[in-house]
């Protein structure tokens, strides 16, 4: 099984694309809705969770992300109390959903990870190729205050807090730039669907 990691910056369109690439046909497993599988009403990491911040980030048994995103922002020693619960929870759900898809005997499977980088998936073989969607920081900017309705501050804040551009593009095996129209994409996409395809077979003893 091939396994392809997915990811970009903020408002690069990482997405758009992981739409595509699952409209072609290709599994997803989205690390974002992992993110909220795991702290589900019942889990023991929303109890971790309510242990480690207090009841108070529960709301009717739902985690209350909003709060507990306003607890971390800006607080160092709580985002990592936060990371130590959370992330070993969904990097086992992830590995639990590759396994999966490997004994469904899938070709290619698509891991959309935001923090692809951050959080290593990239190291430890857990995928066999990286693409990264890149746009210009300006471009970048202006889609990301028209989708958050955020000042020009606030946006540059956003992006100045995640791992830059240019070092994930470094580690890409395939760079998709979606600087231009939708059309452009897709077309850039059909070309990244093709080469997958190709290189699949070699993967299929893994």
């Amino acid at each position: 099984m091939l396994i392809v990691g997915l990811t970009g910056g903020i408002a690069t369109g990482k997405s758009t694309v992981s739409a595509q690439l699952r409209a072609a046909g290709f599994p997803v497993v989205d690390a974002d809705i992992v993110a909220r599988e795991v702290v589900e009403p019942g889990t023991h990491t929303l109890e971790a969770l309510k242990l480690a911040f207090g009841p108070g980030i529960i709301d009717n048994g739902v985690l209350n992300r909003q709060l507990l995103g306003e607890r971390v922002f800006n607080n160092p020693a709580e985002l990592a109390r936060l990371n130590r619960i959370i992330q070993p929870a969904i990097s086992s759900a992830m590995s639990d959903k590759i396994n999966f898809w490997r004994q469904q005997q899938t070709p290619i499977l698509i891991l959309d990870v935001p923090l692809l980088f951050e959080r290593g998936y990239h190291q430890e073989n857990r995928v066999d190729k990286i693409v990264v969607v890149t746009a210009d920081e300006a471009v970048q900017l202006a889609r990301l205050q028209a989708r958050d309705q955020l000042d020009v501050q606030q946006a540059q804040a956003r992006m100045k807090s995640q791992m830059p551009l240019a070092e994930k593009v470094a580690q890409a095996d395939y760079v998709i730039d979606n600087n231009g129209d939708q059309a452009q994409l897709t077309t850039q996409v059909q070309t990244l669907i093709t080469e997958l395809k190709e290189l699949a077979p070699k993967y299929d003893a893994n």
